[in-house]
């Protein structure tokens, strides 16, 4: 397998953070890994502004141990999911299990969680290009673990599922507007199949909270292109449910000199401004 800490060389700082949680875990016996979107950014060269790990066992107790070490007395404690959030500075510390979940169709709350081992782990993430994982035991530091070939999709500019879309945007709906923000913020294209099964699945984000809804949405609204996430909303059916004051624009003729026809498209070039 590769070794990519050579990507660490322009962020002094995250290396040495990530450095020095590899090495308390070697003593503690941990098995702790760099996942998602910090392994994404590190191929897009893109500034580290939190860093996600993944542990082998009890994210909790593992976070309670950086904490200590790194001389930080608040630990964010999510039992339920055996995660915890670290408030170091500058850059903030989010540790999980390794986990799988399981859930009723009619809810994203969790009926079961069971550890698992990484490979488990990545499969149940939104997209290949966030299924990748880096090593931080002093041995194995650097270490790329790629099983579903997130690499080859983001250099492809591509967003795939790890598993069957269905199956991905079923078990959590928000997905979908995860794709919408990856295409408007990171240029990435919704492969087919993918966006196939968003206009399949789109009614299931009605399951999801208001508030996870209006915090994706505003996301994608930060990025330097909006009007290409926004026009994914619409094109497969999300924006009728989580925003249908904008759906209804769509064909809706404005009159006046200087006014676009249709009032969607119109306020597509507002938002790119």
């Amino acid at each position: 397998m590769a070794n990519i800490q050579h990507l660490l060389d322009s962020q002094p700082k995250p290396r040495l953070i990530l450095e020095k949680i590899g090495e308390i875990a070697a003593t503690c016996n941990k098995e702790v890994y760099v996942v998602g979107g910090v392994v994404r950014d590190l191929f897009l060269n893109r500034k580290l502004k939190e860093i996600d790990l993944m542990v082998i066992g009890d994210g909790i107790e593992f976070a309670k141990i950086i904490a200590k070490n790194m001389g930080i007395k608040k630990v964010i404690q999510f039992p339920k999911f055996s995660t915890a959030h670290i408030p170091s500075r500058p850059i903030p510390i989010e540790v999980a299990a390794a986990r799988e979940e399981s859930y009723n169709d009619d809810s994203r709350k969790p009926k079961e969680i069971v550890y698992t081992d990484l490979k488990g782990d990545l499969l149940r993430r939104d997209f290949t290009v966030n299924a990748m994982a880096m090593g931080l035991l002093p041995d194995q530091f650097g270490k790329l673990h790629d099983p579903y070939n997130g690499v080859k999709d983001l250099m492809a500019k591509q967003l795939v599922t790890p598993l069957d879309p269905d199956e991905t945007f079923s078990e959590d709906p928000l997905r979908m507007m995860r794709a919408a923000y990856f295409a408007s913020g990171l240029g990435l294209r919704i492969e087919d199949q993918c966006f196939e099964s968003m206009k399949r699945q789109a009614n299931r984000i009605n399951i999801v909270s208001q508030e996870r809804i209006t915090t994706e949405f505003t996301k994608i609204l930060s990025t330097s292109k909006p009007s290409v996430g926004l026009n994914i909303l619409q094109k497969v059916g999300l924006m009728e449910f989580i925003f249908p004051e904008i759906h209804v624009m769509v064909g809706m003729d404005q009159t006046g000199e200087w006014h676009h026809k249709d009032i969607f498209q119109h306020t597509m070039q507002v938002v790119d401004n």
